[in-house]
């Protein structure tokens, strides 16, 4: 069980939430700068919880790749031997598959209209995004690079250390958590591929007779998965989500405002997610875009050509943060939990 403390240290677990590629470059620079400022290992959290691309991010970290490795791979810049040598398995695995970043194909349908039921069932209880991912048409774009990249870091299985994936199942819109304790199984490969899956865009994936998709479909960073389970400390990368706590100034154009809208929401949703964790005594430390990262990030999250100039500014602006005597007071269980 996760909820058992270890030797009384402080434990800390680390939330890694949605975004695409942009999400993806966001978690690379905000650990990268972590890591040096604080000289944490992002990868010895005792539990890391992944969404959609915090879940590819949170295999790796399993796996071993160091945050300073995760940033020189986003950035396009050499790996140590070591990260090298830990991902050329996974290159190799998805050499010639389909390229997950293009134009999907939709078909005329919703993908799981039985979703309206299950909605009915529990009125008021079923997240608005799960409810709209069985009401789109289901995408075409193939996961099978993600889940064949992902199963290559972990040939013997899925990590030792706990690692949870989220994901929503298609037909009745709830969450199901890869990895935790009394929830479904699955291969980490098809796990994460499930949590990657975008409604509209990516294909579902089916795992035991179940098509999942996105897990941000129930929330961008499920950091409420971690309400029955006792941590010292949380932190929490939310690219889908907006640093401060003033009303936005919405930007012109309905793409840019919809943006906007969106990002206001899920920082609400962080915060009621984070208040409740806070309430039962865990301290939680989230990281969000400031104005300059979401101006690198663009309206595009599936952009991938903005990596590397995401990744620096996110960077920048968590060492700026880290500067900070209230941050880096928060932060101190980071160095008890590495001692």
């Amino acid at each position: 069980m996760v909820t058992a403390a270890v030797g009384g240290r402080r434990r800390v677990a680390l939330v890694l939430g949605a975004g695409g590629m942009a999400g993806l470059a966001f978690h690379a620079g905000v650990l990268s700068a972590l890591a040096e400022a604080v000289g944490w290992d992002p990868g010895s959290a005792d539990l890391v919880v992944g969404t959609s691309a915090g879940s590819i991010t949170a295999v790796a970290l399993r796996a071993g790749l160091s945050a300073a490795d995760l940033l020189a791979r986003t950035c396009g810049q050499p790996l140590s031997p070591e990260g090298a040598a830990l991902l050329a398995p996974a290159d190799a695995a998805m050499e010639g598959r389909p390229d997950p970043v293009g134009a999907g194909r939709f078909a005329p349908r919703p993908a799981a209209p039985e979703v309206l039921l299950a909605g009915a069932r529990r009125l008021g209880r079923l997240r608005p995004g799960a409810l709209a991912a069985g009401l789109l048409p289901a995408g075409r774009v193939p996961t099978s690079v993600i889940s064949a990249g992902v199963g290559a870091l972990f040939p013997a299985g899925w990590p030792t250390r706990p690692t949870w994936v989220c994901a929503v199942s298609l037909g009745d819109g709830q969450l199901t958590v890869f990895g935790r304790p009394g929830d479904r199984r699955a291969a980490v490969g098809p796990a994460v591929a499930a949590s990657c899956a975008i409604p509209g865009y990516f294909a579902p994936v089916e795992i035991d007779g179940i098509r999942y998709v996105d897990g941000g479909a129930h929330s961008t960073v499920n950091v409420a998965e971690l309400r029955d389970h006792h941590f010292d400390l949380a932190v929490v990368v939310a690219p889908m989500a907006r640093a401060g706590a003033r009303p936005p100034l919405v930007p012109p154009g309905l793409p840019a405002a919809i943006g906007a809208v969106s990002r206001e929401l899920n920082r609400l949703q962080l915060g009621v997610e984070a208040r409740a964790l806070r309430s039962r005594g865990t301290a939680v430390v989230a990281f969000s875009p400031t104005v300059e990262d979401r101006m690198a990030m663009g309206l595009n999250p599936m952009d991938g050509s903005r990596r590397a100039p995401i990744a620096r500014q996110a960077r920048e602006s968590a060492l700026r943060r880290l500067e900070r005597p209230e941050t880096r007071e928060r932060l101190t269980l980071l160095q008890e939990g590495a001692a």
